[in-house]
């Protein structure tokens, strides 16, 4: 929580000339990120773990805007431990993954410039299962509704958390760090 609140603070302090750019990006770019999850809130007594979340991500930026919209696959996991409930001297857990489809909506605080503040969210689909252990199974189909902060870095590198909120159990929150392709400052001539 204080890497989201710290992350708050930094946009908040870098945005008060907010959209003033003339910068026009390129229309099109595509993300590839890697990171860490956590689980939000209880479910059976577990004890939150640190697990790991991947994502891919498509977004077109909108001429003359700073708004950008896309659609992302995600991986994300919410790993809790169960080692006290059994007292056997294994360690017992559980990941409740969740595979999401969505559509990614951002505002871009500073597009086209090297540090860019965003804030955004995702509404989708949520495939939810259970991999490795099973010591509480379940599955299921349930939507997703993931808000998300971060800042776009050098054009090509963003930090970024984001909540995954779709089912008891699998809620998480992931910080990712991800690589850019595209949505660079159009070249003047």
């Amino acid at each position: 929580m204080r890497i989201i609140f710290t992350l708050i603070l930094i946009i908040a302090a870098t945005s008060f000339n907010a959209y003033g750019n003339d910068k026009i990006v390129q229309m099109m770019e595509g993300e590839a990120r890697a990171g860490l999850t956590l689980p939000l809130g209880s479910y059976h007594d577990g004890k939150s773990q640190i697990s790991a979340s991947l994502g891919l991500e498509g977004r077109y930026n909108f001429k003359g805007t700073p708004w950008d919209c896309g659609l992302m696959l995600d991986l994300s996991t919410a790993r809790r431990g169960y080692e006290h409930l059994f007292n056997d001297g294994y360690d017992r857990w559980q990941s409740n993954r969740t595979l999401a489809i969505a559509a990614v909506g951002d505002y871009n605080f500073k597009q086209g410039t090297k540090i860019n503040p965003f804030v955004g969210t995702a509404i989708g689909v949520a495939f939810n299962d259970v991999v490795g252990d099973e010591y509480f199974p379940s599955k299921g189909t349930a939507m997703l509704f993931a808000p998300r902060i971060g800042v776009e870095l050098l054009y090509h590198f963003r930090i970024s958390a984001q909540f995954n909120i779709c089912r008891k159990g699998y809620n998480n929150v992931s910080v990712n760090i991800g690589f850019v392709l595209g949505g660079r400052p159009k070249k003047t001539k």
